[in-house]
């Protein structure tokens, strides 16, 4: 193909790209730098299939970021937009992970205008970075949503609202003030809201509150 040919003709200053196929994102091609770091041959890849991902990435990633990046790829309302996200893959023997930055946009279409093909770019970042810390704070957090969800969306409105307050720390006096409530019901909200979440402590809740945006 014309464009992969190309891109390989500066492979050597491009970071690791991937074809994947839109319909299932399975991997099409794979460059050199990629197979390299990886230990396989692109003829290795493509017979894997979807063990690929098994092999390669943290599987509870997977889970969350291809779908969305599935779902982006083929939306008709966002045309030629990219999608980035981090993944982290094992190149090395002893199956540690390694943090990258990827980024995929629709890259072959048909007769019709749907993408057929996408491009992804994955860059590997420094271990030592701050960035790949954060990366691992974020997909945590990311994944504790998706995980727990259904958790978050049993609260009240109000339940919400306090569980904002309390994680961010503010005393029992603060809150029951700004809501007009007495001491012993803010206790009773906070038991309710640990029960429905399945909270033990109060880092819990933090948690819960960051992972959902209300601090």
């Amino acid at each position: 193909m014309r464009k992969i040919a190309e891109l390989n003709a500066l492979a050597d200053e491009l970071p690791v790209f991937i074809i994947h196929d839109v319909r299932d994102f399975s991997v099409v091609y794979l460059s050199p730098k990629g197979t390299q770091q990886l230990g396989v041959t692109l003829k290795d890849v493509r017979q894997m299939g979807g063990n690929y991902y098994a092999n390669f990435f943290n599987t509870a990633d997977v889970e969350f970021y291809v779908p969305k990046c599935m779902a982006a790829l083929r939306d008709p309302k966002q045309p030629a937009q990219w999608f980035s996200f981090f993944q982290q893959v094992t190149t090395a023997e002893d199956g540690g992970f390694e943090w990258y930055l990827s980024a995929s946009r629709p890259f072959v279409y048909d007769e019709e205008g749907n993408p057929l093909l996408s491009l992804t770019f994955a860059l590997q970042l420094d271990p030592n970075h701050h960035l790949a810390e954060k990366a691992g704070r974020l997909m945590a957090e990311n994944l504790m949503l998706k995980d727990n969800y259904q958790r978050f969306a049993s609260l009240t409105k109000r339940e919400k609202q306090l569980l904002k307050y309390i994680a961010a720390g503010d005393t029992a006096e603060k809150i029951c003030g700004q809501f007009f409530i007495s001491d012993k019901t803010l206790k009773t909200h906070r038991r309710n809201i640990k029960k429905k979440l399945g909270a033990k402590t109060h880092y819990d809740l933090i948690r819960f509150a960051q992972a959902f945006n209300l601090v």
